[in-house]
């Protein structure tokens, strides 16, 4: 049986994705990091990794979440994702709306709640 989750941020680009995502199955949860989860997805190798959050900062003009693999800013319609390491090869992506995941994403994500 799936586990229930909402898409709160969907980032992406020819190459990957970048997700937010909150379970709905852990309603009385204290621990955030157990209902959140920042996930990177590589379209190539369809490998699916989570990100391990540090920091986060909110500006008017854009946010900011800094994880151990990288930082990522976005705004309302573009994102950067800087690797820890390589921090020149910046990632471009666009601000997608939180609707359906294609495919293989969903079926990603679906994998790695089930290991959980």
């Amino acid at each position: 049986m799936p586990i229930p989750y909402r898409l709160l941020f969907f980032l992406d680009n020819a190459t990957t994705s970048i997700i937010e995502i909150k379970r709905l199955d852990l309603p009385d949860e204290p621990d955030r990091g157990k209902v959140y989860a920042w996930l990177l997805f590589d379209k190539a190798s369809q490998a699916l990794t989570k990100l391990d959050f540090v920091a986060m900062n909110s500006q008017p003009e854009a946010e900011e979440r800094q994880f151990a693999q990288g930082q990522l800013r976005f705004s309302l319609r573009e994102a950067t994702f800087q690797p820890a390491a390589s921090p020149a090869d910046d990632e471009a992506l666009l601000v997608c709306p939180p609707t359906d995941l294609p495919p293989a994403l969903a079926a990603a994500v679906d994998t790695y709640l089930q290991a959980l």
